[in-house]
């Protein structure tokens, strides 16, 4: 990677536009970012940083508050950095997201974050991509590490060195793991972790499992389990019980035989008993009987005769019903004034007409009756017009009171705020001056020992200029102005305002005496609609006079008694037609049924509940007849009465005594062949249960095993090291070896790093520890008890062996360009000299290395700089050469 431009807008303490040429400064192969504390030199590095990554570095990216403060509102902040990524020439353009006033309305909305990446083919830039996640994976193809290990490699990071040399094993663990990506062998434990807790909880599962269906077959047959094999001792068991079910299935078979035999014997007493009492009964009934044969005789012929009864009287219910109706329909027209048809028929044909002439005119009528409502609409809708007039006159002259008052106070509000501008102007300009007069005072406040002046040039200053008590300085001179400015800015709002309210007042005269066009318009469009209506209204009842509404009612009244006429006329010519068809059908079906007169007929019909009573009354005793010929009747009748009956008390006792038993014996069959079930079921599950547990058994004992050697738990892990940690052990040694090359030169062979796999103090896991071996003493001790200028040496000796291993990791990213951000304020001058040696070294092959400090004697040593300096109003940088 070599960087060759950067341009940031509203980025960090950037307010406006800044411009970076890295090839100009990469000429040089070693260049310093120089500036005072605050200005921005991080800054430039972490706008590098987001242009390949969307991120910046370290605790800087947490706050997600890239945007400068000091930018003009609306001003979008971005970075655009061109480089050369893996021999290809890109063009990278980030915005983060930031709040934006609203367009419109109060408050803010939220801009995302947005990116174009392009490269340049033959002279053009081509877009790639404009998706984050795209730009994200593409960078990171090109460079080969991700923002930690780019971080870590390129921008050796501000405060970062110390904080990994002094780091406890499980901090480093964690920054090794994921700078050399580790993470697989700590998802190995993981994975052995969680694998050994699921094998003891399915383990524990099962094996509970085993235990309760040892103590169900237990409970089944009454005998104590044994403490192993127990799936042996329940098949034991359960032959066993299969012996018993069969002893005890014949002996339930022998006593239901018994029982057939005596219950058959029994059977046979009761059935001699019954068919002897059903003789008795038999004989007595068909005595019964005999006396009520007269009154059977009797009653077969009633139910004869009601039977051809019944098909005459619903004719006579007929006939009856219609000399009823011809009855009604004679009153009816004898209470009429006219019976002629003719005269009615020509009185009907006079009322239709009379109500049609009636109906037709009423449509003239509604639309009169309309008019009438519709008028009265309009005229209070007239009489609220001019009355919204004269309240718009009135509101227009008291518009014009109030915007006078207005008019009157904004103008000595913009005279006031005018004459604090003046003072305000004039009192800057006297700052200014001062300052002007005491500024060699200012610069020689501003000269070290051993620096040059910035007018003679020369090195010594025996006689600075001091400045007078009271003399404005450069925040002073800044506050003056300030103030002047807001001064000048209030003036013009409360020029504005009165100027407004003036164009206001005007406008608002104008309107003084004037009828609003709206309202004017609608008046007039009411008072023409006002005079059509009573137009059409004089026309509607010139068409109606002499018009009565009641009319249509007497005709439909007339029509309606002329129609009721002709009607009662009608229905007695139909009555006197259909009481002589009835009278004729009910004397024939009289005759039919065998009956002189249609009234026998009736006189002989019975009621239906009646006609039922006496028809179930004959049934019954037809079918008392036929039972008793049945059973005197039957074969063998007469032998019953001469063999003597058996003795049923004793036959049922002997029954009740083989029953008894065979209960005794099935409940014995039931209850062995439940259990022996059961036995079988439980059997069959617990050896399908001792499957289960037996493998789980023997895993969780091996994957505990293993587990706990590679968490450095296992005794016979001697440094008590995780799987992770000997991996990245071996990655550490590398780094250490990389690093002693470096810190060999910078401490003038004193130091050496040294890498031990034992567990340092108040750890509990080994693997990634740290000593420093001083040749000097010949002891290896903690880094943490050396100095600041040793630990920074011994740090940043560090840092570039990490950035060394990590390249190779990578796959040999070529990083062209690399930046140093640490302080090296706590070096003496020969330590410093062996430093920049060593730093000076990175630039073989063409590298290029940029040192951010603001140490003064670091910008004596490194002639190529890029100035970072800070105002009130943003940072800028230029370079130095």
């Amino acid at each position: 990677m070599r960087l060759h431009h950067l341009q940031a807008t509203a980025f960090g303490p950037f307010a406006e536009t800044i411009d970076v040429d890295f090839d100009h400064l990469s000429a040089a192969g070693l260049f310093l970012l120089s500036g005072p504390t605050g200005a921005g030199k991080t800054s430039v590095l972490d706008a590098v940083c987001f242009a390949l990554y969307g991120d910046v570095p370290g605790d800087r990216n947490t706050a997600k508050r890239l945007r400068s403060d000091l930018a003009a509102p609306g001003t979008r902040p971005q970075v655009v950095l061109e480089a050369t990524l893996s021999g290809r020439r890109f063009r990278i353009t980030r915005s983060p997201s930031w709040e934006r006033a609203k367009k419109r309305g109060d408050g803010t909305t939220t801009e995302q974050a947005s990116v174009t990446i392009a490269e340049r083919v033959n002279g053009t830039w081509v877009t790639h991509s404009t998706r984050l996640d795209e730009t994200g994976h593409l960078v990171s193809r090109l460079l080969g590490m991700n923002v930690a290990q780019f971080t870590q490699v390129a921008m050796l990071p501000q405060g970062r060195f110390q904080a990994f040399l002094r780091a406890r094993s499980d901090e480093r663990h964690r920054l090794l793991q994921q700078l050399f990506r580790t993470g697989r062998f700590e998802d190995v434990e993981r994975w052995l972790r969680d694998r050994r807790l699921d094998l003891r909880k399915r383990a524990d599962a099962a094996r509970e499992t085993v235990a309760d269906l040892v103590s169900r077959v237990s409970e089944t047959t009454g005998s104590a389990a044994p403490e192993e094999l127990p799936e042996e001792w329940a098949r034991a068991l359960r032959q066993t019980e299969e012996r018993t079910r069969t002893e005890t299935a014949a002996a339930a078979a022998r006593a239901a035989d018994l029982e057939t035999t005596a219950r058959a014997d029994l059977d046979a007493a009761k059935a001699r008993h019954e068919r002897q009492a059903r003789r008795a009964a038999a004989v007595a009934e068909r005595a019964r009987l005999a006396d009520l044969a007269p009154a059977h005789v009797g009653a077969q012929q009633r139910l004869d005769s009601a039977r051809r009864a019944a098909a005459v009287v619903p004719l006579h219910q007929v006939a009856v019903r219609a000399q009823r109706a011809r009855s009604a329909a004679r009153t009816i027209v004898e209470g009429l004034e006219v019976t002629d048809r003719d005269e009615l028929r020509s009185a009907l044909q006079e009322a239709v007409d009379g109500a049609a002439r009636a109906r037709a005119l009423q449509p003239r009528v509604a639309r009169l009756t309309a008019l009438r409502a519709e008028e009265q609409t309009l005229h209070a809708r007239q009489t609220r017009l001019a009355a919204a007039a004269e309240q718009a006159l009135a509101d227009a002259r008291a518009r014009v009171v109030t915007l006078t008052e207005q008019v009157a106070v904004a103008q000595a509000a913009h005279a006031t705020a005018r004459e604090a501008t003046l003072q305000a102007r004039s009192h800057a300009l006297d700052v200014r001056e001062a300052r002007l007069h005491g500024m060699a005072a200012e610069m020689a406040g501003g000269l070290v020992v051993g620096g040059s002046c910035p007018v003679c040039g020369s090195c010594e200053h025996p006689h600075k200029a001091a400045a007078a008590d009271g003399a404005p300085d450069e925040p002073a001179e800044r506050a003056a102005q300030k103030r002047a400015d807001d001064a000048a800015a209030t003036e013009h709002l409360r020029d504005v305002e009165q100027r407004t309210l003036a164009a206001e007042l005007v406008t608002a005269t104008e309107r003084v005496g004037v009828v609003p066009p709206d309202i004017a318009a609608e008046t007039g469009a009411v008072a023409a609609s006002l005079s059509a209506l009573a137009a059409e209204a004089e026309a509607l009842e010139a068409d109606l006079a002499g018009h009565d509404e009641t009319l249509a009612a007497t005709y439909a009244a007339h029509e309606q008694a002329a129609r009721s006429a002709l009607a009662a006329l009608d229905g007695l010519a139909a009555a006197d037609a259909a009481l002589v068809e009835a009278e004729r059908a009910v004397a024939t079906a009289a005759a039919e049924a065998g009956f002189d007169r249609a009234d026998d007929a009736v006189g002989a019909a019975l009621e239906r509940r009646a006609y039922d009573d006496l028809a179930r009354q004959v049934a019954d005793h037809e079918r008392r007849l036929a039972a008793v010929a049945a059973v005197l009747d039957d074969e063998g009748a007469d032998d019953e009465t001469t063999t003597p009956l058996p003795d049923l008390p004793a036959l049922a006792a002997a029954h009740d005594e083989a029953l008894r038993r065979l209960g005794d014996a099935r409940a014995h069959e039931a209850a062995s062949s439940s259990r022996a079930t059961r036995l079988a079921e439980l059997v069959r599950s617990l050896d399908r249960a001792v499957a289960a547990w037996r493998p789980l058994h023997d895993d969780l004992e091996t994957v505990t095993r293993l587990s706990s050697f590679v968490e450095g738990k296992a005794a016979d892990n001697r440094l008590q090291m995780r799987l992770s940690a000997y991996v990245l052990a071996y990655r550490l040694a590398q780094v250490v070896a990389a690093a002693n090359e470096r810190l060999d030169r910078m401490s003038d062979q004193r130091y050496t790093l040294e890498h031990t796999g034992r567990r340092g103090a108040g750890e509990t896991r080994g693997g990634l520890s740290l000593l420093v071996r001083d040749d000097w003493s010949g002891e290896a001790r903690d880094p943490a008890t050396l100095s600041g200028g040793e630990t920074f040496v011994v740090s940043l000796a560090l840092a570039l062996g990490l950035a060394d291993v990590v390249t190779q990791e990578a796959g040999g990213a070529d990083l062209d360009t690399l930046f140093v951000d640490e302080g090296f304020g706590a070096l003496d001058s020969d330590t410093l000299d062996d430093v920049m040696d060593t730093l000076d070294s990175l630039r073989d092959g063409g590298r290029v290395v940029g040192v951010v400090s603001h140490v003064a004697e670091m910008r004596d040593r490194i002639p190529t700089q890029l100035l970072v300096t800070k105002s009130r109003h943003g940072s800028a940088v230029s370079v130095s050469r």
